[in-house]
């Protein structure tokens, strides 16, 4: 009966196993034991959610291998950081979000945010936008989920360090909470640093198609890929005419949902920029999300821009993990919903040796099956509450039967 009832009790609270991931690669044999980069091609990061966090490595043992994202390496260890001004910090309780609105003055040149935080445990999703008049706002960041840093403290560091290099006035920055606890901002930071050299892979060729007479006067060049990517860069080669000098604006076309029912498309503006003659007509963005992006030109009274080529790249990514010789390893991902791994490594960055051989990614498939990644006990709520009565009844009868001998005994 003891047993029986210790069972029940912990029935709801049965849980194990590891995450479900929807694709699983290996990664290159290692001939030496010791620290590595592991490339991630375009076609598993184009698998990943924004912030690249939903992959793991695992041995042929099956043990976890902590490792740390090349492009998270210590960028701000010796970096200048400067306290921003904020001029708007406000909680709205009825809308589950908090506004902060940051005023450069100076118009100095931001690449990151640096928020710190009451130490929280909410998901955190944020939307950055820029102006300089407070009227004409343009969109940096839509939605986005960030992960704040490990800290035992009150306080928490959120930093945002993908931010396209802009020089706006006033920056407006949302904080959804998302009916979970407010994030409540406390102070705001910029860090400046060395620009570094990045290096670009190309992401598979997208087709492209090119219209000159829907609109009067423009031109709309429609890039399609054959799956979503994370763009960095996008590079025009254009045939003809000679020479030009026209505006362009790269836009994607985003869904709304709001009251209404039914999806609302409307186009959303992602860059203003010129294609010269005289340039390479590279347009460099921040891990750009997209399947399809449309090119429009505005031509005046020109002859129409012929486009012969339109190719996109990403920054090359790297994880940075020790290897043992022997040990086959594999690696799973693709999964929105799981939170960003937290390793020791990260903080012993300074031991890892600079130059490390790189090995990469092979062999991808698509895990079909969850039950055989997912080990997760899943219970019906109906057995749970059954559980939970039967329990309830168990220990009433137990109780009863106790007053009742006590009682007895009591009397004799």
């Amino acid at each position: 009966m003891k047993r029986l009832l210790i069972i029940l009790v912990f029935l709801p609270f049965l849980s194990w196993g590891q995450y479900f991931f929807q694709y699983k690669a290996d990664l290159q044999r290692v001939d030496s034991t010791g620290f590595y980069n592991i490339f991630l091609p375009p076609v598993v990061t184009s698998k990943l959610n924004y912030k690249f966090s939903d992959i793991r490595i695992y041995d042929s043992r099956g043990k976890e291998i902590p490792y740390i994202r090349d492009t998270e390496k210590n960028r701000f260890k010796t970096a200048r950081r400067a306290k921003l001004r904020i001029i708007q910090n406000e909680h709205k309780t009825a809308k589950k979000y908090t506004v902060v609105m940051i005023h450069n003055p100076d118009q100095k040149t931001f690449s990151n945010f640096a928020f710190i935080i009451r130490n929280t445990d909410a998901q955190i999703w944020v939307n950055i936008s820029a102006s300089n008049d407070l009227k004409n706002w343009q969109i940096l960041k839509n939605n986005v989920r960030y992960q704040k840093e490990f800290s035992d403290s009150a306080t928490a560091q959120l930093l945002i360090n993908d931010l396209p290099e802009s020089n706006y006035q006033y920056y407006r920055v949302i904080f959804f909470d998302y009916n979970r606890e407010p994030i409540i901002i406390l102070n705001a930071y910029t860090y400046f640093v060395e620009k570094r050299r990045r290096d670009y892979v190309e992401v598979p060729h997208p087709m492209f198609f090119q219209d000159d007479t829907s609109e009067p006067q423009k031109t709309i060049v429609k890039i399609v890929f054959k799956h979503p990517q994370y763009i960095d860069k996008i590079a025009f080669k254009i045939q003809s005419p000679e020479y030009y000098l026209r505006s362009a604006e790269l836009t994607t076309r985003d869904t709304s949902t709001g009251k209404k029912i039914r999806l609302q498309y409307y186009f959303n503006n992602q860059k203003n920029f010129y294609l010269c003659s005289d340039s390479s007509n590279v347009l460099l963005l921040s891990r750009y999300y997209a399947k399809e992006l449309y090119l429009v030109v505005d031509n005046n009274n020109n002859e129409p821009l012929v486009f012969k080529d339109i190719r996109a790249y990403q920054v090359k990514e790297h994880l940075i993990a020790k290897l043992e010789r022997g040990l086959h390893y594999t690696v799973k991902f693709g999964n929105q919903n799981i939170p960003a791994p937290i390793y020791d490594l990260r903080y012993f960055i300074n031991k890892i040796p600079r130059k490390r051989p790189e090995i990469t990614v092979v062999n991808i498939v698509k895990l079909s099956n969850p039950k055989t990644e997912n080990k997760r006990l899943y219970i019906k709520p109906i057995y749970l509450w059954t559980a939970l009565g039967v329990v309830l009844v168990i220990m009433i009868i137990i109780s009863v039967i106790i007053f009742t001998k006590y009682k007895s005994d009591e009397l004799t």
